[in-house]
This record gives C-alpha cells, structure tokens and sequence, in this order.
C-alpha cells in the first residue's frame, strides 16, 4: 500500500510540475487581431466621438450578431470571421432606429501557428474597406491594408 502511495504521489508530482508551461497560457496579443476603427467628421477630416454607436457584424452563419451599443466611443475593436471567407459585412448606426451603414472589408487571410494554447492566428492582407450604404456614415478612409496589429487604427468612418 505504501509503495502504490509513493507512486501515486511521484505521478502526480511529475503531472504537476510538466504542466503549466507558457505555452499553456494564449498572452494577449497571440490571439487573431481585431479590426479598429476610429471616427472623423467628413467636413474638417478630424477626430470624432460618436454619442451613440450599434455595430452588428455579419458573420456567415445566416444571422447578423449585434456586436455592441456603446455612448461616446472614439474607437472600437472589432473581430473579423475566422473562417475561410475572404469578407466581413459590417453594420453601423447611430440611432437605434435610424438608418444603418454598411461596410464590406475584403481581404485574404494568412494563417500562422503560435503555440498549444493559442493554435493558430489568422492575419489579413490585402484589406479594402467598401461603403455599401452610405447613411449615417458618409465615407470610409482606409488607413492600413492588413490586419496584424490591433494597436493601429486601421480604418476610419466619416460622419
């Protein structure tokens, strides 16, 4: 009996001390980056903090996600799809019920492995950002044309 405890004791030991490594743990930052917008106004091209923002997001499963209602927002990081589409429609509005502008952004993804914890992080290229319906927002300025770091504006909407 004393010998099966040893053992036991020594197998969960070894179980303790090889897990946890930093490769259990997916660090921010590791993870697919989001897109970021920020907001200007279209008749002195300077920066803009909306009063009232909704943002939905298309994602291809046949439903549009109401991603966020937010009061005085001056930017907002948004997650793209993560399958194989080359497209994410975005919707924005400033009225909940006013008209909704719609943004396509367009690109091909890239997809690079980071470690256990985190798997693999999709990055995009080529990205181009597409007005559909221009009311409430009137332009959208492109600022980066790929998506791999989520510290940087990458487009901005123009009301």
């Amino acid at each position: 009996m004393r010998r099966f405890l040893k053992l036991l004791t020594v197998g969960f030991t070894l179980a303790l001390i090889s897990c946890g490594g930093d490769d259990d743990i997916c660090v921010s930052g590791e993870a697919t980056s989001r897109v970021k917008v920020k907001f200007k106004t279209e008749i002195n091209d300077k920066l803009l903090t909306v009063d009232t923002l909704y943002v939905s997001v298309d994602y291809g499963n046949g439903k549009i996600k109401d991603l966020t209602k937010r009061s005085m927002v001056d930017s907002l990081l948004i997650p793209l799809r993560v399958d194989n589409s080359t497209a994410t429609k975005l919707y924005f509005k400033t009225r909940i019920k006013g008209d909704t502008s719609i943004v396509n952004i367009n690109y091909k993804t890239q997809s690079a492995y980071v470690s256990p914890a985190c798997g693999y992080k999709l990055s995009y290229k080529d990205v181009t950002y597409d007005l559909v319906k221009p009311t409430p927002v009137k332009k959208v300025q492109s600022n980066q044309t790929e998506i791999v770091d989520e510290n940087k504006t990458h487009f901005y909407l123009l009301f």
